[in-house]
């Protein structure tokens, strides 16, 4: 039996921080954006930064230098290329029909994150790394890094704090590496692939997802 509200009494604010690259998109668009333009010697660095032999901005750095792209064609790519799960924009219907706010949180970076969102229409806030083109080059800077982790180029565990500092309820959602500090933390855990696998292994209370399609009906429910 549902408990009713007390006159004067809040309900507790809630927000899910979402994971950008092969959670809300398909497949991993940096991973794409890498397989495609850069050059041999790619996936070593890549291998190293799995292990967590390697930070997100060690990692890449050495990968851009082996990137030969420019700003035009790789917007074109992304735009022709990338694409969000099938369910993610009812999701963002049903969760502002409950009044949840939504955030994306990533480890990859604005540039495509703002391609993405321009192709589908899409305004939500994000937190993310830096990417952009100077004398024909791509740069790169880490805004979100938290100083006392190399890990992530963006501490996704710092927002999470920010959020509950404030007052809300924090569910996460994701599928990857950079993931695993915040889903000790979280209120709710959404996860498939490695950090379902992560999740099991640590014995983290969470709920297995294939698309956005299952985290509609528990939000529903």
């Amino acid at each position: 039996m549902a408990l009713k509200r007390m006159k004067g009494e809040e309900q507790m604010k809630k927000v899910f921080l979402v994971d950008f690259d092969g959670t809300v998109t398909k497949k991993d668009a940096v991973y794409m954006m890498v397989e495609k333009f850069a050059k041999e010697g790619w996936q070593y660095y890549n291998e190293l930064w799995e292990k967590g032999e390697m930070s997100t901005e060690e990692c890449a750095i050495e990968t851009l230098k082996l990137m030969e792209v420019s700003e035009e064609e790789l917007f074109k790519f992304i735009m022709e290329n990338v694409e969000i799960d099938d369910h993610f924009l009812e999701f963002l219907g049903v969760t502002k029909e409950k009044e949840y706010e939504v955030v994306i949180v990533s480890d990859g970076y604005d540039f495509i994150i703002e391609a993405v969102m321009k192709k589908y229409n899409l305004k939500l806030p994000y937190y993310s790394n830096k990417m952009w083109f100077e004398g024909g080059k791509i740069k790169v800077a880490f805004p979100y890094k938290d100083k006392e982790c190399d890990k992530c180029g963006m501490c996704k565990l710092n927002i999470l704090k920010e959020y509950r500092k404030k007052g809300y309820s924090v569910a996460f959602v994701g599928d990857g590496y950079s993931d695993f500090c915040v889903v000790e933390h979280a209120d709710e855990v959404f996860a498939k692939d490695v950090l379902a696998d992560y999740c099991e292994e640590k014995g983290i209370k969470y709920f297995r997802f294939g698309s956005f399609k299952d985290i509609i009906r528990y939000v529903k429910r």
